[in-house]
């Protein structure tokens, strides 16, 4: 608080930041035995820095397992494409891991 004081005694103008726009969204889940997967890409800029992500969870909303990956220099296509590809990849090693335990 002692800072904004000074500032104020010293005419600075002070610009907070926006408020973030909160959206509400729902999730459904997967029929009884399937895992669900969430996941998405993103470039910031064409060509630029790109990432993607993906979360895993069972009908019961039970989490098991997620990844997040940066992409060198990209578009948003491959950023999308990627996502997909590692999404699948991920999947089939759960799908292994779970044939295997059971």
């Amino acid at each position: 608080m002692k800072e904004f004081v000074i500032l104020k005694a010293f005419n600075v103008k002070i610009h907070p930041p926006k408020t973030p726009k909160i959206k509400e969204i729902l999730w459904h889940p997967p029929i009884i035995s399937l895992i669900k997967c969430n996941s998405g890409g993103v470039a910031h800029g064409s060509p630029n820095i790109a990432a993607c992500g993906c979360v895993f969870r069972d009908y019961q909303a039970n989490f098991l397992g997620c990844y997040a990956s940066n992409i060198d220099v990209s578009f948003d296509l491959h950023a999308e494409l990627m996502r997909a590809i590692l999404a699948i990849e991920i999947a089939l090693i759960l799908i292994r891991v779970d044939i295997i335990s059971s």
